[in-house]
């Protein structure tokens, strides 16, 4: 289920979280209109994608925010990619707001990295979902880990992880 307006509340939900480091603030200014403009904007989509997977949550930062800003613009956008906001995403915009900034990112990051597998929705959940998993288990980037992600957690430490992913798309049908 891809709409407009999921990823607009994304964007809002971002502005709640904030950054540091580098300087994101110009990023308001880059124009995504034409097919092209995407295509260019990829490789910052991609440095955004990495600085957020790579700082702490940080009700402070502002640089984050303006980079998650960016990225769910281009994701809003773009035609080249289709992010997929199923059950799973459902569930984990239940956990809290940082977690939502941080799997959007994880798409981004996955779908940029990997464009041969970027048109695999399961193929791009599955990947998303271990990033976080990784980065929420990063003592360094203060996530409180509860709710879905400590269910995701647990299913990978058991090691059924695809079960339990495709369990609740199956169950919020």
């Amino acid at each position: 289920m891809r709409t407009r307006f999921f990823v607009s509340m994304i964007m809002l939900l971002g502005c709640i979280l904030v950054s540091n480091a580098q300087d994101y603030s110009t990023l308001k200014d880059v124009t995504l209109k034409a097919k092209e403009d995407y295509i260019k904007a990829e490789s910052k989509v991609l440095e955004c994608s990495k600085y957020i997977l790579t700082t702490p949550v940080d009700d402070e930062n502002t640089n984050r925010i303006n980079a998650m800003r960016f990225m769910f613009r281009w994701m809003d956008g773009t035609p080249d990619y289709t992010f997929t906001l199923d059950d799973t995403f459902s569930k984990l915009s239940q956990t809290s707001d940082a977690i939502v900034g941080v799997y959007m990112a994880c798409m981004c990051h996955y779908v940029l990295e990997n464009k041969d597998k970027a048109k695999n929705d399961k193929d791009v959940k599955y990947n998303s979902v271990l990033m976080l998993i990784d980065y929420s288990r990063d003592p360094d980037h203060n996530v409180e880990i509860s709710g879905e992600v400590e269910n995701l957690i647990k299913a990978k430490d058991e090691q059924r992880l695809k079960e339990y992913i495709n369990a609740i798309e199956g169950q919020m049908v």
